[in-house]
């Protein structure tokens, strides 16, 4: 791996009502439910304990309204193990590569202004091998107007080591 270059970082957002991961499904209808007939559900509607099998897998990430960030408020320890490092604190713009960073950065935009659940298929190249992972976003609104937190999910389905082993690269350049 020390001679891995670091190549393109894409995503392709999919259709939330195609969505092929049953792990994300099962979150999704949990959110669907919570919501109930508001945009977003509250985060105190969210029962950790009713999706102890994604906890790993979860990031909370809280808005600063103005200007517009995000902070990761929580990572789960899957999260933190396929990255090598707890994010919490820190701004999906200093994630590593830049070219990643600014990716999710923009998904993050994206869902505060659409106010709707987004799926997508991220995708990491290296000059010889591919990475790729679903993540679902779903926005958490305390307010009923305005998206509030995001909360994240990784798919389950997907390529670990090969993903673990990008994001160790990228933690030993740094």
């Amino acid at each position: 791996m020390d001679g891995m270059v670091v190549g393109q970082v894409e995503a392709v957002e999919l259709d939330i009502a195609g969505n092929p991961y049953p792990d994300l499904q099962r979150v999704h209808a949990y959110w669907t439910a919570k919501r109930q007939d508001r945009f977003a559900p509250r985060r105190r509607d969210i029962d950790p304990v009713d999706m102890v099998d994604v906890l790993p897998r979860i990031m909370l990430v809280d808005i600063e309204q103005e200007p517009l960030d995000f902070r990761y408020r929580l990572a789960g320890t899957g999260i933190c193990d396929t990255h090598s490092t707890d994010p919490t604190g820190s701004r999906p713009r200093d994630l590593k590569p830049r070219a990643y960073g600014s990716l999710v950065d923009g998904h993050y935009r994206a869902v505060v202004m659409r106010r709707v659940p987004t799926l997508h298929l991220i995708v990491l190249d290296t000059h010889d091998r591919s990475s790729a992972y679903a993540r679902l976003l779903l926005p958490l609104s305390e307010d009923g107007v305005r998206v509030t937190m995001l909360m994240a999910i990784d798919g389950k389905e997907q390529n670990g080591w090969p993903l673990r082993q990008f994001f160790e690269t990228l933690t030993r350049r740094s």
